[in-house]
Order: structure tokens, then C-alpha cells, then sequence
């Protein structure tokens, strides 16, 4: 991901971030659980982002925002810290993503045509995938 807004910002809190990213604290625990983000701790031990913490997770708001799976969001993190390809990665994920929409959209479109039809009189559903 390019340089964003949240380059050189001031140390993020777990608050500002879930109002920033649309984030809520359980899941900010959860994305650091899973590695895909890990928070820093103060001499409080308050939890909070640096600019590499922010920018993860702009990525990661930006793909749950397209329904992509944790762990593709890793393999997409993983991507981009090991050879900056985490953009084209993440055009790959939510081409499939968009493929397997469109593949039951086709599925549900089949079912309305299918549906649609008027059954004979006293005919079964079953009757009616074979007519």
C-alpha cells in the first residue's frame, strides 16, 4: 500500500484506532492474536500502533472491507513485507473473490428460473429440476 495519511502520526491508542480503521477493540485482539498486526506497549502498558502498525492495518480495514479472509489478508501482509508485491496479491485475491460471487450469483439466478416457472398441478420441487 502506498504511503497514506497515517504516515508519521503521532502514536495511534486501541481507541483511536477503532474509530480510525471502523475497527472494534475485540478485533484489534484478534488481528494481534493472529500476528497480523502487533499492537506496542507503553510504560503503562497501554496498548497502541506505530506507523508500521498503522499501515497494517489500513491494509486489513481495506480488505475486510471486501470480505477477504484473515488468512488471505496474511498471505497479502506477507507479500508485501517480503518483496512489496502485497498490492498485486490483493488484486488477485478479490478477483477471485469477485469470481466466486459472480459463480453463485449464477447459482441463485438458475434457482429463480427454476422457481419461476409454474409447476404443473401437483407437482414437486423435485419434479420441477427435472421438467
Amino acid at each position: 500500500m502506498a504511503t497514506t495519511k497515517f504516515h508519521r502520526m503521532r502514536r495511534l491508542g486501541i481507541g483511536e484506532a477503532c474509530r480510525l480503521f471502523g475497527f472494534t477493540p475485540r478485533a484489534l485482539r484478534l488481528y494481534d492474536e493472529c500476528g497480523l498486526v502487533r499492537a506496542q506497549r507503553d510504560q503503562l502498558n497501554h496498548r497502541y500502533y506505530d506507523d508500521a502498525g498503522r499501515e497494517r492495518l489500513a491494509w486489513i480495514a481495506q480488505l475486510r472491507r471486501a470480505r477477504i479472509s484473515l488468512p488471505d489478508i496474511r498471505s497479502v501482509l506477507e507479500a508485501e513485507e517480503a518483496h512489496g508485491s502485497g498490492w498485486d496479491l490483493a488484486l488477485e485475491k478479490l478477483q477471485a473473490r469477485r469470481q466466486n460471487l459472480d459463480d453463485e450469483l449464477a447459482r441463485v439466478d438458475a434457482e429463480i428460473a427454476l422457481l419461476g416457472r409454474p409447476p404443473a398441478r401437483g407437482a414437486s420441487v423435485s419434479q420441477l429440476r427435472a421438467g
